[in-house]
């Protein structure tokens, strides 16, 4: 089984955290003309992060498609690369309804509502919001994940150790600590938001407030 760095693989997650934090800012932006802290005290969301190197370790990349220590057996690099989309797909489905009703059940709040969406499964998933989630991840990891780890590798690795140690600490605090204010106070916390527009895209898509 092939050795990883987990230093590389961490600062990886902490890149992807941030730019879960991104996606999801911009999705607010246009749906409804704002962006917030989404919970956080830091700009980085760490279910994406943790999400995406969880993700690679079980399956790898399209072109290495394996479950595990065992190889799927694919010879199309077309149907490879396809089985990676569509299992993405599947497991953002599952990994939302998851974690949507947890929240649901301990925090007795919705964190999201997709329930306007179009072909939308349950509240908290939809096939088009899980189809797109599915591109980023197998665009990401097709064309930007080994460039990115090899570069990572690259580093020195005692201040890619001392950096991402760090950065994983305070990431995974903020975590620890929106979850604990989300079950204590039964709303994900509000630090910032920035207005931009008054809803104008939301009022005409009647996307869920």
């Amino acid at each position: 089984m092939k050795k990883h760095n987990p230093y590389a693989l961490a600062m990886i997650g902490i890149l992807v955290s941030f730019a879960g934090f991104v996606v999801e800012n911009i999705w607010r932006l246009l749906t409804k003309g704002i962006v917030d802290n989404r919970g956080m005290l830091l700009p980085f969301l760490a279910g994406y992060g943790m999400a995406l190197i969880a993700f690679y370790l079980l399956f790898g990349t399209p072109d290495t498609l394996h479950f595990l220590r065992w190889k799927i057996p694919l010879r199309s690099r077309w149907a490879k690369h396809l089985c990676y989309l569509l299992t993405a797909a599947v497991l953002i489905s599952i990994g939302e309804i998851l974690l949507g009703t947890l929240v649901e059940k301990l925090c007795h709040f919705y964190w999201w509502d997709y329930t306007n969406l179009p072909l939308n499964i349950t509240r908290y998933t939809s096939v088009p919001t899980s189809l797109g989630f599915a591109a980023m991840v197998y665009l990401f990891m097709a064309r930007i994940f080994s460039p990115l780890y090899n570069a990572f590798c690259r580093w020195p690795q005692k201040w890619l150790r001392i950096l991402s140690i760090i950065l994983s600490s305070l990431l995974l605090a903020d975590f620890v600590n929106t979850g604990l204010l989300m079950y204590i106070k039964k709303q994900s916390p509000k630090r910032w938001k920035i207005v931009l527009f008054h809803r104008a895209l939301q009022k005409v898509l009647s996307f869920p407030i």
